[in-house]
C-alpha cells in the first residue's frame, strides 16, 4: 500500500529554518535548539534538516511505500483530509501530496523545518504544539500519521486525546517507529546506544514506548490494530538501504554530540574518534535495527467494544 516515490539525497533549497525568529531558541556549541528542550531533544537547524533528509530516505527504502493503513483508494479518488504529525522536514507530505493530488495534507511541528513558501496547493503547514492541543475542528482528519515522533518527547506530550478527537470516525491513525534496541551491536555501537537510552530516560522519555503503542492506541479506543515489522542489516556493500543505513546511524549520533558529550563527561575529540570508526564497525559486525508501522481505526459512533 502507499505509492513510491524515492527522493534519495534530497536537496530541496526551498526546504530551510534559518527564517525562524531566534527568540524560541538556544545556541550549544554551534547547534540550534528549542530554549524549552524538554519538548523536543534534537536540534533544528539545517544540518538537522539534512539528516531528516537521510532518514526519510532510508524509511522510503525499507518500506517501499509511503503507508501501510489502507486507504490508497480513497485517496485517488481525492477529498480525503491528512494530518502529518510532527512533519519535520515534509518530505513525507510535499511527496504524498504530490502523489494523491485530489486529497489534501496538512503538516504540523513545533519546529518550522518545512517549506513556507514553495509547496503544492493542496499543502498547508503550520507550526503547532501537539502537547498543547491541535487547532482543529472535531472529526475532521481522515488519515493520521506520525512518524519517529514518539520516541523523541514524553508520551505525556503525544496527545493521543487530542489525535483522536480530530480524527474521524472510521479514519485512520498510522504510527512508525524504531525499536531503539540496536541489533549486532559493536563495542562502540553499545556506547552510543547505552548512552542515547540513559540520555531519553533522563528527559522523562520511553526510550522503548515504541513497544507500548499497540497497547496506548488500545487505551485510547483505537480498533483494528495493525503491526508490521522491518528488520534491516547494515553492511557497506550491501546496496542503497545498508549506505543509508550507515549514514544515519552516524547522523543521529552526530546529532545527539552536545548531549552525548555532557552525559558521559566525554571530549568532543573523543567523541570524533569513537563517531570515526562506528561506520567500519557497523559494516563489521551487521548492526541493523528493527522498525515498525502501527496502524488503527477510530470506531463508527455505534461502535461496541
Amino acid at each position: 500500500m502507499g505509492n513510491t516515490s524515492s527522493h534519495f539525497k534530497s536537496n530541496n533549497k526551498n526546504i530551510g529554518c534559518s527564517r525562524t525568529s531566534n527568540d524560541s531558541f538556544k545556541f550549544i556549541n554551534g547547534r540550534r535548539y528549542l530554549k524549552n528542550s524538554d519538548k523536543y531533544i534534537l536540534p533544528n537547524d539545517d544540518e538537522e534538516l539534512d539528516r531528516l533528509h537521510v532518514q526519510h530516505d532510508l524509511q522510503l527504502q525499507i518500506w517501499k511505500t509511503h503507508f501501510s493503513s489502507p486507504i490508497e483508494k480513497i485517496l485517488k479518488l481525492g477529498g480525503v483530509e491528512v494530518l502529518d504529525v510532527g512533519c519535520g522536514s515534509g518530505n513525507w507530505l510535499l511527496e504524498m501530496a504530490t502523489n494523491y493530488p485530489l486529497s489534501n495534507f496538512t503538516g504540523i511541528d513545533i519546529v518550522p523545518l518545512y517549506p513556507m513558501d514553495t509547496h503544492p496547493l493542496n499543502v498547508i503547514f503550520e507550526s503547532v504544539d501537539v502537547s498543547t492541543g491541535l487547532p482543529f475542528p472535531d472529526n475532521h482528519f481522515d488519515f493520521i500519521y506520525l512518524k519517529c515522533l514518539l520516541s523523541t518527547i514524553p508520551e505525556k506530550h503525544c496527545n493521543f486525546k487530542e489525535l483522536k478527537r480530530v480524527l474521524k470516525p472510521g479514519g485512520w491513525i498510522e504510527i512508525m517507529e524504531n525499536d531503539n534496541e540496536i541489533i549486532n551491536p559493536g563495542p562502540t555501537m553499545k556506547f552510543f546506544s547505552s548512552s542515547y537510552q540513559a540520555l531519553l530516560r533522563q528527559r522523562g522519555i520511553n526510550s522503548y514506548l515504541c513497544r507500548e503503542i499497540p497497547k496506548i492506541l488500545g487505551k485510547h479506543g483505537f480498533i483494528e490494530i495493525h503491526n508490521e515489522e522491518k528488520i534491516t542489516y547494515h553492511r557497506e556493500k550491501s546496496g542503497t538501504v545498508s549506505e543509508l543505513g550507515i549514514e544515519n546511524f552516524i547522523s543521529i549520533f552526530s546529532t545527539l554530540k552536545n548531549s552525548i558529550s555532557e552525559f558521559t563527561s566525554i571530549n568532543s575529540q573523543e567523541f570524533d574518534n569513537l563517531l570515526q570508526n562506528l561506520s567500519e564497525e557497523v559494516n563489521e559486525f551487521g548492526s541493523g535495527f528493527k522498525m515498525h508501522r502501527f496502524f488503527a481505526r477510530k470506531p463508527l459512533p455505534n461502535y461496541i467494544l
